[in-house]
Parts: C-alpha cells; sequence; structure tokens
C-alpha cells in the first residue's frame, strides 16, 4: 500500500529538495514513507513496465563491471525517480514530463532555450545534459537532460525531457 505520494508541485531546489523528498534522505526512510511496491532486479527490462505503472516500483541495476549497484524509486513512469547507490543515501531526484514544480519557472516538457533566458547554458556533453550557470559558475545539484541530448549548436530547439536535484558527492 502507498503511504506517500509525490508532491509535482514543489519547487526544485538544486542540490537540496524536489517532489517532497530532500537528497541525504537514508532510504530506509524513504521507505517507509513510500509503503510496499513492486521491486524488479537488475536482469529485468523495465521499459513496459514503467509505461504501465501507476504508482512506485523499484529497481536494482548494476553499474559498470563490478558488483555495485543503483537503486531507485520511480512514480508512474518517472514522473518522480529517486536514486540511491551502496551508501543507501538519497543523492538524485530526477523529475520528469508531467511534473508541475519549477526552477526559476523552468519544468519538463519547457524548450532548454526558456532556461536560457535567465541563465548561461553549457551543454555537457560527458553526462549528455544541460548546466545553468550563473555568473560564470556552474549552479551546483541541478542539470538538465533534453530529447536530442545535443548541443545547442547542433540541435537548438530542444525538450526538457527530466530534471535532475542531485549532490554526486552522497554517492
Amino acid at each position: 500500500m502507498i503511504k506517500f505520494t509525490p508532491d509535482i508541485d514543489a519547487e526544485l531546489i538544486p542540490g537540496v529538495s524536489a517532489a517532497g523528498f530532500v537528497i541525504g534522505e537514508s532510504l530506509a526512510a524513504v521507505k517507509e514513507r513510500i509503503g510496499s511496491f513492486e521491486c524488479y532486479g537488475p536482469d529485468v527490462h523495465l521499459r513496459d513496465i514503467l509505461l504501465s505503472s501507476s504508482g512506485w516500483i523499484g529497481t536494482k541495476r548494476r553499474i559498470g563491471l563490478d558488483d555495485q549497484f543503483v537503486f531507485s524509486y520511480r512514480y508512474m513512469n518517472e514522473l518522480v525517480s529517486l536514486y540511491f547507490e551502496d551508501r543507501e543515501i538519497l543523492y538524485r531526484i530526477a523529475v520528469g514530463v508531467g511534473y508541475r514544480g519549477s526552477f526559476h519557472g523552468v519544468r519538463p516538457a519547457d524548450s532548454i532555450l526558456k532556461l536560457a533566458e535567465s541563465f548561461d547554458v553549457d551543454f555537457n556533453s560527458d553526462e549528455d545534459e544541460f548546466i545553468a550557470m550563473k555568473g560564470g559558475k556552474d549552479i551546483f545539484g541541478i542539470s538538465f537532460v533534453t530529447d536530442h541530448r545535443a548541443s545547442l549548436e547542433h540541435a537548438p530547439e530542444q525538450t526538457i525531457q527530466f530534471i535532475s536535484i542531485h549532490d554526486w558527492s552522497l554517492r
């Protein structure tokens, strides 16, 4: 039984919070809040499961060739996704299309150019994501994944698919 429904209207606070969750929360605390749900292991193909999901599902995915795993909890086909690694600390919250909260008025399904109206935007080709910058410095704890995953020079019209709120030091 689901105990907690994400707040899809919550503002996105870089490196801090989204959807009613706070970066740094323990896996045990999040499990307690969410309640019970289906979980799938590393050998299951999730695309069809995610497409038909109307609540929370849990996943466990292998990282590289080692015996390290990412645990994630995904709500309604990745409307909200929570990520944990071996330390069992929430280090990333990703919100997808349909999420109504925003970062300075920018939300999933908006053009990346809307972000560029208020911030300098840099494409990180290593991670295929955009970083918002102010005064020549990256804004810590937030990135934007688009449908093209390419620089604006190569594809100027791009739609934001996911916004990631994170603290990579907690991995």
